[in-house]
């Protein structure tokens, strides 16, 4: 007895100690320390859907447009997924079973946009079922798009796959992802900003749009 005692003292005190660190990480300034030197060409839309009352892929999403411009635009279903995470766990995967997932508001028309960012937080390792009814009514041909995403721990394996057979007539660029949350993360509130800052999305930026511009022969000299 006195042995389990102590075993649950030391894990409750890591679990504090973590619960600590976690939103010290969470309050750090994650603002940017080095410059955007790529350049995005033609018009941008930065369209995201961010489910979780913690926001991580919106925050991501308006990273990219602080450095590059361009519109927000949000996914949104016509009947919000419920929280806390377990029940929009539930809800979803009831959905994936019967394949009746609900709808989305229509999102404005994208014909004008050049380059689509696209933003999602990570359901079953791909995009969420907003996104992939956006996708389904927006294949996005001849538009170049730029995947970006937030997950809990698991990373996004299928994601870019996915764009890419979604939008056969587009060209996919190398995607961004961003550890967000998870349960317990959530439950403190804590989000992106405890793992990751602006200058991630900056050397991201930087490195698929600097190879754009070599590969196409433009650019400053």
């Amino acid at each position: 007895m006195v042995k389990f005692a102590i075993v649950l003292a030391v894990l409750l005190a890591v679990g504090v100690a973590a619960a600590v660190w976690l939103r010290m990480r969470a309050g750090r300034d994650t603002s940017a320390t080095i410059p955007l030197t790529a350049k995005v060409p033609g018009k941008v839309a930065i369209v995201y859907y961010s489910q979780s009352k913690v926001q991580n892929t919106a925050l991501v999403a308006r990273w990219i447009q602080k450095h590059v411009g361009g519109d927000l635009i949000a996914i949104e279903t016509e009947e919000p997924y419920p929280e806390p995470y377990f029940r929009t766990l539930a809800t979803a995967t009831l959905e994936r079973r019967s394949g009746k997932k609900r709808p989305i508001k229509p999102p404005p028309a994208l014909a004008g946009y050049d380059v689509v960012f696209l933003g999602t937080p990570i359901w079953y390792g791909t995009y969420a079922f907003p996104v992939e009814l956006f996708l389904k009514a927006n294949p996005l041909a001849g538009k170049t798009v730029v995947p970006f995403s937030t997950h809990g721990g698991g990373g996004a394996p299928l994601y870019e796959r996915d764009v890419k057979a979604a939008c056969p007539a587009a060209k996919v660029l190398p995607g961004f992802t961003a550890r967000g949350s998870n349960q317990v993360e959530r439950r403190l509130k804590v989000g992106v900003t405890a793992h990751h800052g602006e200058d991630d999305v900056i050397r991201w930026l930087n490195g698929i749009f600097g190879a754009e511009t070599l590969a196409s022969g433009g650019g400053e000299g």
